[in-house]
Order: C-alpha cells, then structure tokens, then sequence
C-alpha cells in the first residue's frame, strides 16, 4: 500500500518513523541498508511517500510499525518553495539515460580458484582460470567475443572443489589453458581496441582481475578500465535487501528456467540479457513489483 504525508517523528535507534495522515499518526520501519541510505532525509516536517506491507507489523520500541516495502520520494514544503531530497522517478530517468549513453560495452565474467572442501584457514588468494567476455556497440551489435582457460600463478592444480564447480578435471583444464601473459595482452588489445565500458555482475570479478595484474607482474590496467556494477545498480533500483543472483533474474526477466551452467563465457552472456532486461525495466517497470517481491 502507498501513503504520502507529514513525517511526525523519528526513532533512528528503532529505525522508525511515524506519519501523520488525516490527523493519525502512522508507524513505519526501515531494514537496516533502507535506514543508512535515507535517514540524511528522514526530519520532523518533512513530507514522504513510500509503499510498505499492510500484511505485517513489527513491534519497535513502543509502536507496532509496517515495515517500509519501497520509498518513491522526500521533500520538504515551504511556504513559497520546494526542497526535493528525494526523488524516486528522477533518479530511475537519470538511470536509464546513463545506460542509453553507453557506448561500446563489454559483458565479462570470470571464474576463480576456490580453496578445497576441507580448507578452514584464512589466507587463501583467488586467481582466474576463465575469462569469458563479450563486446557490443550501443546498438546491441556484437563486435567481439573471448572465451579462455587461464593458467593460475599460485598453484599447478586445481582443487578437487574447482573441478566440481566447473565439470572439467585438473587435467583436462591444463591442456586447454593458456598463460596469463597471453590472456593479458588479449584483453589489453581489446580494451585498446573498443575503449569500452566493462559490466560486471559483482566486485569479485574486479577485485580479481585487479589483483591478477600483481600476482603476474604486469603492469595494471586500472587506469584503462571503467567499470559497472549491474548487481548493485539493480539492487539500488529495486530496493532490494539483498544481492541479487544473476541467474534468478534472467529467469524472472526472460521467464525461462534454463539451468545455471557454471562456465565464464555463459555466465558473461547471461549478464548481457539481464543488462538489456534491465534497462528496458527502468522505462517499462513490469518487472518492479515482481522482482521486489521475489528477493524480499
């Protein structure tokens, strides 16, 4: 259900607000990553308007609150002007004009070292073994794409866990890999080449390929890369409370139930639908209700 009022009071210890509409005062709670984003807005005064779940209370202190399911906007009215502080729909316009102003965009995804199952230590440094990407122009045109095996640095095996989680055994990958050297002037070439904007579903994959250039000896190529995060710019859109697994939402986008296939290149193709899904959500919204409703 929607209101829209007066913010009578604020409890930040409780994370709760109180409402004032037709002479009543209204309770609503915020989970925590809802309270750090907009408790800079939340004053005596001033006028909000959000959704929350009228199926539910919460007992917060001394009132039974609802807890807030989404919040579209926050200003404060005065007599002769208008302060927004917050504003749901500019935001989503904002958005959508960043995603349209992309040029070439390239789509990459890695797969990593894991530790083995019976490792209970700390200390263990993650290195790719697969890089897949593609390349598109803004129109959606592919330009490139790349799929390789990456031999690791750190170690000349890998873990019984790898081998699981990718369906290839230790020696099968290294028949097929290829030196990170070789990877590393590949996508130095590519990067050169289309200048593009890189989107990834995550930071591991950025953490990863950041550290790679230290662990090789090379020089980093963090000065040539820009990055996107598509999970947290999906999880700030929809509100959500929690990341996001790429593969539900390429389901909940495309209605497919297509099973997951852990390889780098797949996975890299599958950001690229959810991108495209995703954009077109931030001017349609028929995703919205539903996505908000599945990750809840």
């Amino acid at each position: 259900m929607r209101i829209r009022g007066i913010i009578h009071m604020i409890e930040l210890d409780h994370k709760i607000i109180g409402i004032e509409v037709y002479k009543r005062i209204l309770f609503f709670y915020f989970q925590n990553s809802q309270m750090n984003t907009f408790k800079r807005y939340l004053y005596q005064g001033n006028w909000i308007d959000l959704e929350y779940d009228d199926s539910k209370t919460l007992r917060k202190g001394a009132y039974n609150a609802y807890p807030v399911s989404y919040l579209y906007r926050i200003e404060a009215l005065g007599k002769f002007d208008r302060v927004i502080y917050y504003d749901k729909v500019m935001i989503n316009k904002s958005l959508n004009k960043f995603l349209n102003s992309l040029d070439n965009i390239m789509f990459l995804d890695l797969e990593m070292t894991m530790p083995s199952y019976s490792f209970r230590g700390k200390g263990f440094k993650t290195e790719m073994i697969q890089a897949g990407l593609v390349v598109v122009n803004h129109e959606g045109k592919e330009l490139y794409r790349y799929s390789n095996y990456v031999k690791p640095k750190l170690t000349n095996h890998l873990t019984k866990r790898v081998e699981d989680f990718l369906g290839i055994t230790s020696e099968e990958f290294y028949k097929v890999a290829i030196d990170y050297n070789l990877f590393y002037n590949d996508f130095k070439e590519i990067i050169t080449k289309y200048n593009p904007t890189i989107v990834v579903f995550g930071r591991n994959d950025i953490l990863v390929l950041n550290e790679s250039y230290i662990i090789n000896g090379v020089k980093s190529l963090k000065n040539k890369t820009r990055f996107v995060n598509l999970c947290q710019l999906i999880k700030s859109y929809y509100e959500l409370r929690n990341d996001p697994g790429l593969f539900k939402l390429y389901k909940l986008y495309y209605e497919n139930d297509d099973v997951q296939v852990h390889d780098a290149f797949d996975d890299c193709e599958a950001t690229k639908l959810v991108f495209l899904a995703f954009k077109e959500d931030t001017l349609s919204k028929s995703k919205v209700s539903q996505i908000r409703k599945e990750f809840e």
